[in-house]
């Protein structure tokens, strides 16, 4: 699903995305000066592997995201947000195909390694 950036306004644009058995789904709504404001929950199952013995195992997700979509180079600093920079054209599969793959890189361990380090 796309969306030109010049469509998105002050009033809130509802989405929702399905993606690799997960939803993406929030609004999007204008700012300020080529700023838009990205409110969303990340739900579904994914499968991750196990950074201790390398098995897979499946995830419940539900994530809340927050991120300012800069329609080209953002040139300020944000402490509050994330920024992702776009050309004219907010993708959200491919955002929410980047958010997952951020969890996927993350450091996991299966329900089997966690008994183990407590013990």
């Amino acid at each position: 699903m796309n969306i030109p950036f010049r469509r998105i306004t002050p009033t809130p644009t509802e989405f929702k995305v399905d993606l690799e058995g997960v939803t993406f789904s929030g609004e999007v709504t204008y700012t300020e000066r080529n700023l838009a404001l990205l409110q969303a929950v990340l739900k579904g199952e994914i499968s991750l592997t196990c950074d201790i013995c390398a098995e897979d195992f499946a995830t419940m997700l539900h994530e809340k995201i927050e991120i300012l979509i800069s329609n080209g180079v953002y040139e300020g600093f944000n402490e509050r947000y994330d920024v992702v920079e776009i050309n004219d054209i907010l993708d959200f599969d491919a955002l929410v195909h980047s958010e997952i793959e951020l969890i996927r890189n993350d450091y996991h361990s299966c329900e089997n390694c966690k008994k183990q380090e407590r013990n």
